[in-house]
């Protein structure tokens, strides 16, 4: 069991403060449009990264102190919340959070009471700090105003990227796949921004020979107006289908299989059917999970073969069949995934013929369906494959490729577009209010001075113009998403609020560092292996004067004094 330290009272107050300006006071030097960056170490096997995203910044700042460090975590917690929420408004989110912590902790007593306020005590004061934010958010809502054209979408995106070229092509994909679709930000290698739409349902599979390769020019397989068979079953053996396929050729000359994997024996056994006039397309999808094979198989409108339900590939007929416009399969050796159009799951059915009402597809039905999933999601990891699944069935996926002739530059602007992809998204979800600060610093000056977070919904308009010497005007195209400010209030005030509230830090004792005791000793070992050879006269040319200059400056005079007085 490990043993803990404890910091009571104002020691605690102060080691949270310390935390918090660990965090706030480098992060807030990045926000605006003059903005500094921060030149952070090497880390996730990258190399040493110039950025200026605040969550980025944060998440590499780990204090020495563990009473420090822990509250620093703490505080982190709320760039990283809206992060999650919206991907944007994480620089924000902080100098709200480290503003409001300061102006409280200027008001705290070593009792935890507000000073002038009659033994006012912090939990009074959080219940006050959560019931302004909540009006505060209100007026967010209010004061949002829909994204009607691509025009206003551009003005997110690029006060975001803060590059008017890469800010347009942002919010041209973001307009294209719209708020269901999913945008890939990855590294690009011809040193430009590329960009790519693609409509239809889009997963990671490949053709698992090149005898099915029928456009060789473009190394894939495409496969026009199909019925589909999807399966989570690996074809390895011929007798597990051969009469279920024999009969379903009775219906159809081609057919599209999709499953985790192919045996030789079974695309011989495909070939040879295709002499035969039966042609047989495999699509081999190892990495596809049995949600995504289901996702796959409602956007074609076919019976999911799942194994491990016990459904047999002997026991398949027509009616398990899918059917599907085109589809695209590349070859084994290229890294790019497959893409169907116009799977039958994204037709509308009549449901009531005389009024001649239209229901949901299955397609839209399921993502309803993935999109509650999604909400009660807390995991970032999952939000994205919940994303990346929703996108997929909305048949809508862009990519945006990411290239510059340095890494850091490559990287800065990856970050940078990640951001403004997620701040475009936001602001269709909930439109947009005036940026710059502009729209807190409005909903301040309608507060009584005095008001507790009233200074604190000043701070991202006075950090931008404080950054500009002389300040800037702030004009009408510098617009943010609502829901990034809605989430940056919301998060910073929760924090915040309960850290005030704080008298007691228990942290865990931290063990000795073995390698700075090591490094002491070989230290002390190689002090005094040089010192023997210098008094027997051993050194090489150079060893001397190199021995001396480690010892901090002193010269060749001061080290024999001090040689020779032991």
């Amino acid at each position: 069991m490990r043993t803990t330290q404890t910091l009571l009272g104002a020691q605690a107050i102060q080691a949270i403060r310390r935390g918090v300006n660990a965090i706030y006071e480098p992060v807030r030097r990045t926000f605006g449009c003059a903005g500094k960056n921060a030149l952070l170490f090497r880390t996730m096997n990258r190399g040493n990264r110039i950025v200026n995203d605040g969550v980025t910044v944060a998440e590499c700042i780990e204090p020495r102190d563990k009473f420090v460090r822990q509250a620093a975590q703490t505080f982190k917690e709320a760039c990283k919340k809206t992060n999650e929420k919206v991907g944007d408004a994480t620089t924000a989110t902080v100098i709200l959070g480290g503003k409001l912590f300061n102006e409280i902790y200027k008001k705290i007593d070593d009792t935890q009471s507000l000073l002038g306020s009659g033994g006012l005590g912090t939990m009074e004061l959080k219940k006050r700090i959560l019931e302004e934010a909540k009006n505060v958010k209100t007026e967010i809502k209010k004061s949002a105003k829909k994204i009607k054209t691509l025009e206003e979408l551009e003005k997110v995106s690029i006060v975001s990227v803060e590059d008017e070229k890469i800010g347009k092509i942002v919010a041209k994909m973001v307009w294209d796949v719209g708020v269901d679709g999913y945008i890939d930000v990855v590294e690009g290698y011809k040193g430009g921004i590329e960009t790519e739409v693609i409509k239809g349902m889009r997963f990671p599979a490949k053709v698992p020979a090149k005898a099915f390769v029928n456009n060789p020019a473009r190394f894939e397989m495409g496969v026009v107006d199909c019925p589909i068979i999807i399966t989570n079953h690996s074809m390895d053996n011929v007798g597990d289908f051969a009469g279920s396929f024999n009969e379903i050729n009775k219906n159809t000359s081609k057919l599209v299989v999709v499953a985790p994997a192919f045996s030789e024996n079974v695309l011989v056994n495909f070939v040879k059917a295709a002499e035969k006039g039966f042609f047989i397309f495999p699509v081999q999808a190892p990495s596809l999970r049995t949600e995504q094979f289901i996702d796959l198989a409602i956007y074609c409108e076919a019976e999911f073969i799942d194994k491990n339900k016990g459904k047999k590939m002997r026991n398949i007929t027509v009616d398990d069949l899918g059917n599907i416009e085109k589809i695209t399969v590349k070859d084994t050796s290229a890294k790019e995934d497959a893409v169907i159009i116009g799977g039958q799951g994204t037709k509308k059915i009549e449901i009531d013929k005389e009024n001649i009402k239209l229901k949901k597809t299955k397609v839209e039905e399921h993502i309803e369906i993935l999109k509650g999933q999604l909400e009660e999601t807390k995991l970032i990891q999952f939000k994205r494959f919940f994303e990346r699944r929703i996108a997929s069935m909305a048949s809508a996926v862009g990519i945006i490729r990411v290239g510059a002739s340095t890494d850091a530059q490559s990287l800065y602007e990856k970050l940078k577009i990640e951001d403004a992809v997620y701040a475009c998204k936001a602001a269709l979800r909930g439109g947009y209010v005036k940026g710059g600060g502009l729209c807190l610093k409005e909903i301040a000056e309608k507060l009584e001075d005095g008001n507790i977070i009233k200074e604190t919904l000043l701070a991202p308009y006075n950090q931008i113009q404080s950054s500009v010497d002389g300040g800037i005007d702030i004009g009408e195209d510098i617009i943010d998403p609502a829901e990034a400010i809605y989430y940056a209030v919301e998060h910073s005030t929760q924090v915040v609020a309960n850290l005030i509230t704080c008298d007691i830090l228990v942290a865990e004792e931290e063990d000795p560092i073995p390698e700075s005791g090591n490094f002491a000793i070989a230290k002390m070992f190689q002090e005094f292996m040089l010192s023997d050879k210098i008094n027997k006269g051993q050194l090489k040319e150079g060893e001397r004067e190199m021995y001396i200059d480690s010892l901090g400056g002193m010269n060749e005079y001061e080290y024999e004094i001090t040689n020779r007085d032991g």
